[in-house]
């Protein structure tokens, strides 16, 4: 059965679903959209830095080598949460090339649920000598550190929505049978310990909230409290109050409504990064970097890495390379918008 009659039948039982329930069934339903389909690159839904230049990815490497041999140096857990086509985990291993005790004291764990996408992992990853193991949920196993890290994974957590009218509204997902339209439908909240926790997150009537983010983030802030070790975490997203939802569904590179393609298209929101500091805080870690993009990638070498690649290039090339930094860097494309937490024991 399709996505969406599996969805109509659920809410035809229940009359309407939170819309949290709504985005997981879009999203991860065993035949679902980041289980199924390969959602990127430019002839797909999205593109992710990874893929946009090498430079990303050897500057999280970079610092990543340079944390390991700073604070760990032995054998540890190299762990990405969704690994899209392996691009970052490949210019990592790159970079790592010069540090060989750093690749055999690596246990490295590709946390993927997309079976089609873990065919391309491992066709663009050459791991004949390396320990990788592909997980589809994250457990720890051992007590050894661990160095986590991401890239545009959390935002695709599924949310709730609220609204502060004479009393907090909750948004449910309807589907009307005469028309085949899904629809959204505004419910009171009643829950007194939602309504506390609503009360001291709201400032502009409208609060996004993101259980599973939380409880994930939190796992993964225990076992680095517990055995040490870092957590990377790079991610479209905010620190201050929303003025507006942010839930947007993106199919073919361009902007839909949650309610097209369903099942077929990216469903993502703005992460709150006050929620995961407070996470990491309340597990005694110590921030170690907050801020956006563009600030960690000029600080930590890409400038430096941009001037190095265009060396002996053509024209063309160097062109590319300085586009891709753009890209990468500007405050109107991905220098602001996207966010860099490091959390540290």
């Amino acid at each position: 059965m399709r996505i969406r009659e599996k969805i109509i039948d659920t809410i035809n039982d229940k009359k309407n679903i939170r819309l949290d329930e709504f985005i997981n069934n879009c999203l991860y339903n065993q035949d679902a959209y980041y289980i199924k389909k390969n959602p990127i690159g430019k002839y797909n839904d999205f593109v992710t830095a990874p893929e946009i230049s090498q430079m990303f990815g050897e500057i999280i490497g970079s610092y990543i080598i340079n944390y390991w041999i700073t604070h760990i140096n032995s054998t540890f857990n190299l762990v990405e949460l969704g690994p899209g086509k392996g691009s970052l985990l490949k210019d990592i291993l790159r970079v790592a090339e010069y540090k060989k005790k750093f690749l055999r004291s690596a246990k490295i764990y590709l946390i993927e649920k997309n079976k089609e996408l873990i065919k391309i992992q491992k066709k663009n990853i050459n791991h004949s000598d390396l320990n990788i193991t592909w997980k589809k949920e994250l457990a720890f196993n051992s007590s050894i550190p661990s160095i986590i890290y991401s890239n545009e994974f959390f935002d695709c957590l599924a949310i709730r929505q609220f609204l502060k009218k004479e009393y907090w509204l909750e948004k449910y997902v309807g589907y009307n049978r005469n028309t085949d339209q899904f629809y959204f439908v505004d419910k009171k909240v009643n829950n007194k310990k939602l309504i506390t926790k609503l009360e001291k997150l709201y400032e502009n009537d409208i609060v996004e909230i993101s259980s599973i983010r939380e409880r994930f983030f939190d796992k993964i802030c225990k076992k680095i409290k517990k055995d040490k070790g870092i957590i990377i975490t790079i991610d479209y997203g905010y620190n201050k109050s929303l003025n507006n939802f942010s839930l947007q569904a993106v199919f073919n590179h361009k902007k839909t409504h949650i309610f097209d393609n369903v099942g077929k298209q990216d469903i993502s929101s703005l992460v709150n990064f006050n929620d995961l500091i407070s996470i990491a805080k309340k597990n005694d870690l110590k921030i170690d970097f907050f801020s956006n993009q563009k600030k960690f990638l000029l600080n930590y070498g890409i400038v430096e890495r941009k001037n190095h690649l265009k060396k002996s290039k053509s024209k063309e090339e160097q062109k590319n390379i300085d586009i891709a930094f753009e890209r990468l860097t500007n405050d109107e494309q991905m220098g602001k918008k996207f966010k860099v937490l490091i959390v540290s024991s």
